[in-house]
Parts: C-alpha cells; sequence; structure tokens
C-alpha cells in the first residue's frame, strides 16, 4: 500500500514539473523587444493590431507570425538589403535562419525567450519604444 501511494505521488510531481505555464499571446502585441548582441543589437516589434512583427538588425525586416498559447511560429520574412559590419552581417543572417524554426516563446517579467526546435534561445528584453540610431562620430 505504501508503495502505491509513493508511486502516485512519484508521478504527480513528475506530471507537475512537465506542466508549463500557458502563455497569454496577446501580450505580445504592440511590444517591442531588445536582444543585445555584441555585433549589432537585435530588434523585434509585435504589431497591435495585426499578426505582424517587424524589426531591425542591420536591415529592416517584417513578416508574419501566429502565436497560440506557449507556441508561436514566425514565416514570410522580407528585409532590405542593405551591407554593414561583417559580424553584424553574420549575427543577421543566424538570426534570420533562426526564426523560422522557433516553435515555443516564455514571456515573463518584461523578458521574452524564443526556443527553436533544436533548444537554442534567443532572450530579448521588452523596451518601451523602438531604439533609434546612435549618430555616426565624424
Amino acid at each position: 500500500m505504501k508503495f502505491k501511494l509513493l508511486a502516485a505521488g512519484v508521478c504527480a510531481l513528475t506530471l507537475g514539473a512537465c506542466y508549463e505555464t500557458p502563455q497569454n499571446p496577446e501580450l505580445l502585441k504592440g511590444t517591442i523587444f531588445v536582444s543585445e548582441n555584441p555585433a549589432v543589437d537585435i530588434v523585434l516589434s509585435f504589431d497591435p493590431i495585426e499578426m505582424r512583427v517587424n524589426g531591425k538588425v542591420v536591415n529592416i525586416y517584417n513578416g508574419a507570425y501566429t502565436a497560440d498559447g506557449n507556441n508561436i511560429k514566425f514565416d514570410g520574412f522580407a528585409s532590405t538589403m542593405m551591407m554593414g559590419p561583417q559580424d553584424a552581417m553574420v549575427t543577421e543572417q543566424e538570426y534570420f535562419q533562426f526564426m523560422p524554426t522557433v516553435e515555443k516563446y516564455e514571456l515573463v517579467d518584461g523578458q521574452l525567450t524564443l526556443i527553436g526546435a533544436d533548444g537554442k534561445e534567443i532572450v530579448f528584453v521588452q523596451v518601451e519604444e523602438m531604439p533609434t540610431e546612435e549618430p555616426v562620430a565624424e
């Protein structure tokens, strides 16, 4: 009898550990996030009305997304085609390759974590307004 109770308790704890707190996709709408990177910051903004994102790495980009609970999918990205420093261009290319693989997200206390199918993550911090470019020193 004690073994059955112990087994039931272990099963309950295991199931509880696997439970994910459901996300509310509506909380993404109208938000702006920045992921700081040594080469270049990545800006990701969620449109308040349409299911679209836009932002900037080296180039300005936009695309569609769908979100349901903890699941999110990005699709159909388009971007401008400007050149930048080599390390920033590599960061941008890796970001554009990562985004179609994203399957899940977590939004906790203004921190957005995008999680790819392979477990890779990019962490963003929510900001109040779209960052502006710093003037280039002459």
